[in-house]
């Protein structure tokens, strides 16, 4: 069980890991190419995809998630289309909304007003739209190969249309937009041709799946309202930066991020293989709550250790960026707290999930969307992008925190929630340390003090991993 386990996760990883170094490159030629506006009006064209896809796919492709394993094997390419129905619907709708609004909602996102942009964000939504449920397929029929293969794609020709872009036009922020837009589309043929099976239009004529339109969209519904409120939680430190300072200190913030690479490509990575293996798990054996102790043990150690590296390599890293992006490093010691919590409540919240509590996911969503709006409006104005990282990573504590205890009234498991609580102490005042020392060789010689409390708190659980590896998620 363990080497199948281990063997999925590098199958679906590798691709990542492989993204990351391709992503390192592409950061490192495109900061050198590109002025900092450019990244802050980048980040507002991804941040609109983000949220139109939340209302164009309406909670489908949860739905799609939820009862891929419970489906008849012949009969899930049914299920995918019976889950799309929806999607092209809301897809028709909003792409006329935006190009009736135009004028007001690209001034807003980019500072001028242009129907080409408009179009960009209509096409860019309907790639984004496919390409998600084409991943979905690949992804959970656990061929990680393949879903690793498409991320390599996706960084292969992101940097090549980015080189080629700007030869072409210059040092424009459209380069980015083009060679994400050119490159979805190229990605859509890929998974098409990967998952022919699902897309088959001979799946449209099978009527008798196990899940009617009403239980797909009765399934996929609360999650609308709630992914939008996590949209709004997760972005709002980046919307904060667009309302109260500049393109600047918004392209600053969004490199910042991208030098998070390391612990964002773990949460990435996990996420992707965790989805469908916990939910296999749970469908074969619910009462094996030890394995989803071991697991939340193992990757609560391993991102807590990432996390403190970055932060002690962040002088280093920033290099890459070049001199326009040094004041990134100052970012960088809270933003790693975001990928941190998020990966390690990915494997708490599964209480809600397995129950099918998703009106919950609201309540969760609300109130750490609350306390990052709230933070942003009191930091932001005064301290700029450090004062959002510092918000948006107190957010995701709270984030974190609610989603455990909610989870745990359907489905207790013992994780260790001390152990955790004491690492986040630690290692926020390494962060508060880090931003405040300007000394780059003494805060990473700090660095190793938190490692070694990190050793030390889960020094027992490290010992197990080594001597029961073969039972540990047994």
């Amino acid at each position: 069980m363990q080497n199948n386990l281990f063997k999925k996760f590098l199958s679906f990883s590798y691709g990542s890991w492989v993204g990351l170094i391709l992503g390192v490159l592409t950061t490192m030629i495109t900061t050198r190419l590109l002025p900092p506006d450019a990244f802050g009006k980048a980040s507002m064209f991804d941040l609109f995809l983000q949220v139109g896809l939340i209302f164009v796919i309406f909670g489908t492709d949860q739905s799609f998630t939820r009862f891929f394993y419970e489906e008849d094997k012949n009969k899930r390419g049914a299920l995918l289309y019976n889950t799309l129905r929806l999607p092209f619907i809301t897809l028709i709708i909003i792409i006329i909304i935006i190009l009736l609004l135009y004028k007001p909602l690209t001034n807003f996102l980019f500072g001028t007003e242009n129907m080409i942009f408009a179009i960009l964000l209509a096409v860019g939504l309907a790639a984004q739209l496919i390409f998600r449920y084409g991943q979905l397929v690949i992804r959970m029929q656990q061929k990680g190969n393949l879903y690793s293969l498409i991320q390599v794609f996706n960084r292969v020709f992101n940097l090549s249309f980015i080189l080629l872009l700007f030869y072409i036009i210059g040092d424009r922020f459209e380069v980015l937009i083009y060679s994400k837009v050119i490159t979805l589309a190229l990605l859509i043929i890929v998974v098409i041709i990967i998952g022919k099976d699902f897309w088959s239009f001979k799946n449209l004529k099978v009527t008798d799946t196990k899940h009617s339109q009403n239980e797909i969209i009765k399934f996929g519904l609360p999650f609308v309202l709630t992914l939008f409120i996590t949209w709004l939680f997760e972005s709002f430190d980046k919307i904060a930066l667009r309302q109260w300072s500049d393109f600047d200190e918004l392209g600053m913030y969004s490199a910042a991020m991208r030098l998070v690479a390391l612990v964002i490509v773990l949460k990435d990575s996990f996420r992707t293989f965790w989805t469908p293996v916990s939910y296999e798990k749970f469908e074969e054996n619910p009462e094996d709550k030890n394995f989803f102790r071991n697991i939340t043990t193992i990757i609560t150690f391993v991102m807590f250790l990432v996390a403190i590296i970055s932060i002690m390599a962040k002088d280093l890293i920033v290099m890459l960026l070049g001199a326009d992006y040094k004041e990134a490093a100052l970012l960088m010691p809270f933003l790693v707290f975001i990928p941190l919590f998020y990966t390690i409540s990915e494997t708490t919240v599964i209480g809600i999930n397995f129950m099918k509590k998703t009106k919950w996911h609201i309540l969760i969503a609300v109130t750490a969307c609350l306390v990052n709006i709230i933070g942003n409006w009191i930091l932001v104005p005064e301290y700029g992008a450090l004062g959002a990282s510092i918000s948006t990573a107190f957010a995701y504590t709270v984030f974190f925190t609610t989603r455990t205890v909610i989870s745990q009234k359907y489905y207790q498991v013992r994780y260790p929630l001390f152990k955790i609580y004491i690492m986040t102490m630690i290692v926020s005042l390494y962060a508060f340390y880090s931003i405040i020392n300007l000394n780059k060789l003494l805060n990473f010689a700090v660095g190793f003090i938190p490692i070694i409390f990190l050793c030390l708190i889960f020094y027992k659980n490290l010992i197990n991993l080594i001597s029961n590896r073969k039972q540990l998620i047994k």
